[in-house]
């Protein structure tokens, strides 16, 4: 009698100490889970279509959208335009180590983009620097941005053409400050973390 008391109380040891350790066990998967949940960040997926309206709420964030590669650089791979539904809203996207750069096999193609949106924001400041540059014959690199986002002046423009294009853009975005009530212009896109081919 005593053999079954002892073999009974420790066959039921045994099964509370198992099941504390699978409820012990059960609360380490949830911790687990919930770790992993924390560390997945949702996708800022963006309509190309509303990417200038809403863009300015992703700067410096991580965003992913999906557009037809109408233009890429022909000079080293650095950009790609891709569209939407019209195809004068261009979004720029800037090739960067990681993603790789862009090549003309890529135009007419749909993509799937994952980068991270960046801002330039144009003053009356910017304005009077790059025109004094532009009227020096100096002008920076740092104003491509501005040229891929705004327009870009024609292939086989002359210099001279070219610099009265150029100075077309400065007085043109003077107006549109003005006509904006702000004290700045906002032109966006994205540097590039990764894009891949959405075949349809």
């Amino acid at each position: 009698m005593i053999k079954r008391i002892l073999v009974i109380t420790g066959f039921a040891f045994l099964i509370a100490s198992c099941g504390n350790n699978a409820g012990n066990a059960t609360d380490e998967n949830t911790t687990d889970s919930a770790a992993v949940a924390e560390e997945v960040v949702p996708e800022n997926i963006v309509d190309i279509n509303k990417f200038e309206d809403e863009a300015g709420n992703f700067v410096d964030k991580e965003i992913t959208l999906e557009g037809t590669c109408v233009h890429t650089c022909k000079h080293g791979g650095g950009k790609m335009h891709i569209v939407g539904d019209n195809p004068e809203n261009r979004v720029v996207i800037i090739a960067t180590d990681e993603s790789g750069k862009f090549n003309a096999e890529m135009e007419g193609i749909k993509y799937k983009v994952i980068g991270v949106v960046k801002e330039t924001r144009i003053d009356s400041v910017y304005l009077a620097n790059w025109e004094a540059e532009i009227l020096a014959g100096e002008e920076g690199g740092e104003k491509e941005a501005v040229k891929h986002n705004h327009g870009s002046e024609g292939d086989n423009a002359s210099a001279d053409e070219e610099k009265e294009m150029k100075l077309m853009q400065v007085d043109d975005m003077r107006k549109q400050i003005k006509e904006s009530g702000k004290d700045h212009l906002s032109f966006y896109n994205v540097e590039c973390i990764s894009f891949e081919e959405i075949k349809e």
